[in-house]
């Protein structure tokens, strides 16, 4: 018996105890009333018979009958005399029949509310026993994988509230199990993406190597380790950016969030590419008045902002514009780039790993702004990105969102 249910017997119990004594009472005081009447008509008829006989001794039977009572054990037994005793006087008066019947109808009264209160409490620890019942029969239909949602109520019962709580576990693990089973296919696809993505390379390393083993001049030995070098660097850099998505995706990559001055991160950013810059024939502009601050991890935010810059110049960019906006709540990077633009079918996927649009280079690998997404991401902020490849506009845009410490 749980808690509710001995609260609710106790609560029965105590209404019983409580009617019982209500009614014991009245029936006490009822019966006391009815008695004094019925011995006082009683009496009333003897003196009555006694005064018919002797009128002239009225006042002296009256005083000796209630004014000297405590005498009476005193007086001699006449009607034993006679053959009466107290069992067998039959004194025929109504007041007497009706006490009887009280005392009946209390007894019967007292037997119907117990039966009653057992009644009603047998049928409440049936239906409770009920309700478990499928209650159970519900969660083993679960545990065996069907797909049932049919228990969901909406009184305020402890047992509803028991049966809302496990509709909403059954619910929390369903969306569970859903995300298990996308998770461990985007395992699968990461795991035929990285071995793909590793193979074209090492296809090339092997093919170097034997060349290599060839009697080549020193220039064509000089080329194919130079070639050999890329593909090494390429192999490192796809390893040592996986391990870091993966080390944002399970958390145990320290971001060290700090204030910073929103500028000076730019800045670096634009001295990083001026080589590519001079070679590409393009420009970095900064919009900042050199005052906005950013709550972000300097190293990671920096790396975000050169993978975006860097896109934006192998797809042919000749000016690219950081614009720095601050309010209250949030620092805003804006890198705006008129580059080749992104294709509207591309954009939707554009932070998909390993995804490649159309007009991607033949070196990339598709991780570059999957990695940038889990950076800004892990700092709890937003990035999106809108393009336009029309003939007279083209133009990217990335929007850098990262939110201050509250």
């Amino acid at each position: 018996m749980n808690t509710k249910q001995k609260r609710n017997l106790w609560i029965y119990v105590t209404i019983l105890f409580i009617t019982i004594i209500i009614f014991s009472f009245i029936t006490i005081w009822y019966i006391q009333k009815n008695y004094k009447e019925a011995m006082y008509s009683y009496t009333n008829q003897v003196i009555a018979k006694i005064v018919e006989q002797y009128p002239e001794k009225e006042e002296e039977i009256i005083q000796d009958i209630f004014l000297n009572s405590e005498e009476s054990k005193d007086i001699e037994d006449i009607l034993s005399k006679y053959g009466f005793e107290t069992e067998n006087i039959d004194i025929e008066n109504t007041h007497f029949e009706i006490i009887n019947k009280l005392i009946i109808l209390f007894s019967t009264f007292f037997i119907i509310i117990t039966l009653g209160v057992i009644g009603i409490y047998s049928m409440y620890i049936r239906r409770q026993n009920q309700k478990l019942k499928a209650l159970d029969n519900y969660c083993k239909e679960i545990l065996k994988g069907k797909d049932i949602l049919d228990l969901k109520e909406q009184d305020e019962s402890d047992f509803s509230r028991l049966k809302n709580d496990i509709y909403d576990m059954t619910i929390m693990l369903k969306e569970k199990n859903r995300l298990l089973e996308k998770n461990n296919k985007d395992i699968e696809k990461l795991i035929a993406d990285i071995s793909h993505q590793l193979k074209t390379p090492l296809t090339s390393l092997n093919l170097i190597n034997d060349m290599l083993y060839t009697d080549l001049p020193e220039e064509k030995k000089k080329e194919f380790l130079d070639s050999s070098q890329k593909e090494l660097e390429k192999i490192n850099w796809l390893i040592k950016t996986i391990l870091n998505i993966a080390k944002l995706d399970s958390k145990t990559l320290v971001l060290n969030k700090r204030m910073e001055i929103a500028y000076d991160l730019c800045l670096e950013v634009k001295k990083n590419f001026n080589a590519m810059c001079e070679i590409h024939h393009a420009n970095i502009e900064i919009v900042s008045n050199q005052e906005e601050n950013v709550y972000c991890d300097r190293k990671w935010t920096i790396e975000t902002i050169n993978n975006i810059v860097k896109n934006a110049l192998e797809h042919h960019a000749k000016l690219i514009t950081i614009k720095i906006e601050e309010n209250t709540m949030y620092t805003k990077l804006t890198i705006k780039d008129n580059g080749e633009g992104i294709d509207k079918k591309d954009i939707g996927h554009i932070f998909d790993r390993f995804y490649k649009a159309k007009n991607s280079n033949e070196t990339s690998l598709g991780i570059g702004l999957a990695f940038c997404k889990s950076i800004i991401k892990n700092q709890e902020g937003e990035i999106r990105v809108k393009s336009s490849k029309k003939e007279s506009d083209t133009w990217t845009e990335f929007m850098i969102k990262l939110y201050k410490k509250v």
